[in-house]
């Protein structure tokens, strides 16, 4: 069987070695329009490859149809698969990595086990357009010539980080088979807000978010936010990023930090309120950055500079304890790590073949599945392969 498959990622890596392995004889080809494969998996995981997660959570995916896949091709799965290609792996918490704990060894090691298994790359070279044979085969025009296939999987991902690759163009085409797509947004991304936050940029919060979307409570996690000087940054930031991309209709969002999850409010008021008795200066210094300190004490409402009475000791208290921040835009999908959105679940059947088009298939980040950082999205790339070569 003659295979071509559109994309040199997760799922086309992972795809190559799955389909050779159900049947050695089945005759391969990735194509990409990038000089080299795996380009946007090497930076994956800050380098280390984040390649799934032991727990499975309500908010971890989009839709029932993610969350159904990788129930089904789970991380004890996607370790089975590795270990069967000779990659080891390792935990660290709930977060599945390649023993190595780099990424770069990860994709030269599928690249390499690709080329043993005799699998046609071909780069610098792209899709312009496809069309169905009267014999059910799929005539592929590339650049530089035609080519036909007895099975074309889609996997060239979504517009996120055009400059590793992913431009969306492909959606072009897809629109011109009459595709339903359903909008494409940045997720995983930081977000500008409509507050002055410049005098606090490069700040490292540790803090417990609450996101809040038309006033109903859509999204909470602890970690570290990073200011910018126009918005926030961080791993919650970015997961609470694709929640707000995945609800298309809001009117607000708010995100309110924490910074002293640990402690009731009657707690920590005592706290400062002890800090403020003993201290020579502004006792927030003794808590916070200079920057920081200052930033607390101005858009807390009080006035006093330093020494603070009792009444302005709760504001701060309660200021630091909920500081609120209005949602005005998301940062572009160059800066996204994944794209919220893409060709509608509807227009697929349970293996991910397309109901209009036979023998076409589509996995990964194109379709409108999308996962919050943590491996996440790696495993819907596993998933979506390992249905797609199992169906195959």
């Amino acid at each position: 069987m003659k295979i071509g498959i559109i994309g040199q990622g997760a799922c086309g890596l992972y795809l190559g070695i799955m389909l050779k392995q159900k049947d050695i004889n089945n005759d391969i080809y990735i194509i990409d329009k990038n000089q080299k494969p795996g380009r946007k998996l090497y930076v994956t995981g800050n380098g280390r490859a984040n390649i799934g997660n032991n727990k499975i959570e309500k908010f971890s995916y989009n839709n029932s149809l993610a969350n159904n896949l990788v129930k089904t091709y789970d991380n004890i799965s996607l370790k089975k698969f590795l270990n069967s290609i000779g990659i080891g792996v390792r935990y660290l918490n709930n977060l599945m990595y390649p023993f190595s704990l780099s990424a770069k060894a990860y994709v030269d090691y599928l690249i390499k086990l690709n080329k043993e298994y005799k699998v046609h790359f071909i780069n610098l070279d792209m899709m312009k357009e496809y069309t169905l044979t009267k014999d059910n085969m799929i005539e592929v025009t590339l650049l530089s010539k035609k080519m036909k296939f007895d099975k074309l999987i889609i996997c060239s991902g979504g517009k996120s980080h055009s400059i590793l690759g992913s431009d969306g163009k492909v959606f072009d085409i897809l629109k011109k088979h009459k595709y339903k797509i359903t909008k494409l947004n940045p997720g995983l991304v930081p977000i500008k807000v409509k507050e002055k936050v410049n005098a606090i940029e490069n700040e490292r919060l540790k803090a417990k978010i609450t996101l809040y979307i038309d006033k109903h409570n859509a999204y909470e996690e602890e970690g570290e936010v990073l200011i910018k000087k126009d918005g926030l940054s961080g791993i919650c930031i970015f997961n609470a990023s694709s929640i707000i991309a995945r609800d298309p209709g809001f009117k607000e969002a708010k995100i309110y930090l924490d910074l002293f999850a640990d402690l009731p409010l009657e707690t920590l008021t005592s706290k400062f309120i002890e800090a403020n008795k003993v201290s020579k200066c502004n006792f927030l210094e003794g808590y916070f950055n200079k920057n920081m300190a200052e930033y607390i004490r101005k858009n807390s409402g009080v006035k006093n500079l330093m020494v603070f009475d009792n009444q302005e000791i709760k504001k701060i208290a309660k200021f630091v304890k909920n500081i609120e921040f209005t949602y005005a835009s998301s940062y572009t999908f160059n800066d996204s790590q994944v794209t919220v959105g893409g060709i509608d679940i509807n227009e697929v059947n349970d293996n991910l073949e397309s109901k209009k088009e036979k023998n076409v298939y589509f996995a990964g980040e194109i379709l409108d599945l999308d996962g919050l950082c943590g491996g996440y999205n790696l495993m819907l790339c596993y998933a979506t392969s390992k249905k797609i070569a199992d169906s195959i």
